[in-house]
């Protein structure tokens, strides 16, 4: 079996070679052939990219060429290869000035914008308190008239009796707040306390 596999094999590794062999002789008689023909048609447009050549060959000198060569590569050579660079920066008088101005600037309207925020602050406060006064007088004109009356009089004791109420209502505020919050603790307490019985 494989014998003959082999003789196949050989068998056509013969007709191959033969088939190449005549395509070899087909080029190599065919060949000489078309490069003449070739040559022969382009012959004249050949002959003038030759002269061509030479012309633009004898324009340049080829010693001057190699002699600017020469003067590049002395050029380049005596280039050094690192060069120390020292750079300095100051500033001058003007730029001094101008620095310091921008940061004055910078304060005062930062300065200016602060006390401005406070005053409008100040200011809104003030006009509530105020309205409120307004009605109190719109709705209450004798107690206004007794707070006008008051602080003409006696203003110093007023006041301190002013200060006094309001330490008095404030106190009363934060009582009302802690026992508000006591109560809404407990209540959370009691429904936890709910929720553990009603899950047992």
């Amino acid at each position: 079996m494989q014998q003959e596999e082999l003789e196949e094999k050989i068998t056509m590794l013969e007709e191959l070679i033969q088939g190449f062999i005549q395509r070899i002789t087909i080029i190599e008689t065919e060949m000489p052939d078309f490069l003449k023909s070739f040559l022969n048609q382009y012959k004249e447009t050949l002959d003038r990219i030759s002269v061509r050549i030479e012309t633009a060959n004898k324009r340049y000198d080829d010693k001057k060429i190699q002699q600017q060569m020469d003067e590049l590569k002395d050029v380049v050579s005596r280039v050094p290869k690192v060069i120390d660079v020292k750079n300095s920066h100051h500033f001058g008088a003007w730029s001094k000035s101008l620095i310091i101005g921008v940061v004055v600037a910078f304060v005062v309207t930062a300065g200016s914008f602060g006390t401005a925020l406070y005053l409008n602050h100040q200011n809104d406060r003030l006009n509530e308190e105020a309205y409120n006064f307004w009605l109190v007088r719109a709705m209450y004109p004798k107690t206004a008239e007794t707070i006008i009356t008051g602080i003409k009089n006696d203003p110093n004791t007023f006041i301190a009796k002013a200060e006094k109420a309001m330490e008095k209502q404030e106190a009363i505020a934060a009582a009302k707040a802690i026992a508000d919050q006591a109560e809404k603790d407990q209540k959370v307490a009691r429904d936890n306390l709910e929720k553990v019985r009603s899950a047992k």
